[in-house]
């Protein structure tokens, strides 16, 4: 069959048709960014303040907080529901309900705390986190030894990696950037980097692998968002297979880096613990899933000392090959990560 020929004025109108729908589609990403910008400044208009509060004050206000996201994030509060319900089959269903409006209270408060630990003065927050075994880290660094300190996404990270990096300056941390709205980066790098730590993005495996050889300490959280590669296994967590990311075995493994458990918890006087456990023996071994069920172990023992202080809002179970099964089967929304 012969092709059809368009007439000029057809090959006039193609090339203008595909120019506005790409001027429509910069509009809208502009029209975003300006929106995600807006948010972050009424954020922080609202935030702020809340700083100079007596502190337990700022944690009920974090609490109501968390109680009105309870109400009204409804894809995030499913999948909560599944992942307890999976992980605590021996809970009844008002204990399962109570745990989850904790989590969600936990999650409210960890808004706060983290505006307390980018805006309050040092004074304060140092005497709000108490670290206990730094002599273990202090130790390793003594005898020349490359560190690694491996979390896990707690609801206090933010409040307790900061106050780390207060007592030991010239730490490098991992995390998530905000790509799509330049107030928000700015004012997470201020506040994250105010104890004299730096930051390094999730994807920048280089910079983390010259930041180790190079003789510095690293820490990172390396449970969530994980997608199935050659470099992950499946373990379990909580008795259900989950897909472990293997990154920070690599690392130690291209670095000579000791891969040290790195813990927070809140305690219930408002005040904060920080652990750093002795190094993990013989990591990584050689045997992949052995390495990373190992380290999930750790990270379970620490989440059951207090489970709604995990982050539960994530498809921790999700990715998995089809001939698992889907504790997600019923959740309401798309299948991504929230």
């Amino acid at each position: 069959m012969s092709k059809p020929v368009r007439s000029p004025a057809e090959d006039v109108a193609a090339p203008h048709g595909e120019a506005s729908a790409a001027d429509a589609s910069e509009r809208r990403t502009r029209a975003d960014t300006l929106l995600r910008i807006l948010r972050m400044i009424l954020l922080y208009a609202i935030l702020r303040p809340i700083v100079m509060l007596p502190f337990a004050m700022q944690l009920a206000v974090g609490r109501t907080l968390g109680r009105l996201g309870h109400l009204l994030a409804h894809n995030q509060r499913r999948i909560v529901q599944c992942n307890l319900r999976a992980c605590f089959p021996d809970l009844s269903p008002q204990e399962l309900a109570g745990l989850e409006r904790r989590q969600f209270e936990s999650l409210g408060m960890s808004g706060v705390e983290m505006t307390f630990a980018w805006w309050a003065s040092d004074k304060r927050l140092r005497e709000r986190v108490d670290i206990v075994g730094l002599e273990h880290y202090r130790a390793m660094k003594a005898r020349g030894e490359t560190v690694l300190l491996l979390t896990a996404h707690f609801t206090t990270m933010e409040v307790c990696s900061i106050a780390l990096s207060m007592a030991q300056p010239g730490m490098y941390g991992v995390y998530r950037a905000y790509d799509r709205n330049p107030v928000a980066e700015a004012v997470a790098r201020e506040g994250r980097t105010r104890g004299g730590g730096t930051l390094i993005e999730r994807d920048d495996v280089m910079g983390m692998i010259r930041v180790l050889r190079s003789g510095n300490t690293l820490w990172m959280a390396s449970d969530q968002l994980v997608r199935p590669d050659k470099r992950s296994a499946i373990v379990k967590f909580f008795g259900l297979p989950c897909i472990a990311h293997g990154g920070v075995l690599d690392l130690a493994r291209m670095t000579g880096a000791r891969v040290m458990p790195l813990l927070p918890l809140r305690l219930p006087d408002g005040r904060y613990r920080l652990t750093i456990e002795p190094p993990f023996p013989d990591l990584p071994s050689g045997d992949r899933a052995g390495d990373l069920q190992r380290i999930m172990q750790r990270i379970e023992a620490h989440v059951r000392l207090d489970p709604a202080q995990y982050m539960w809002v994530w498809r921790r179970f999700g990715r998995l090959p089809p001939e698992y099964p889907d504790i997600y089967a019923l959740s309401v929304g798309s299948e991504s990560e929230p």
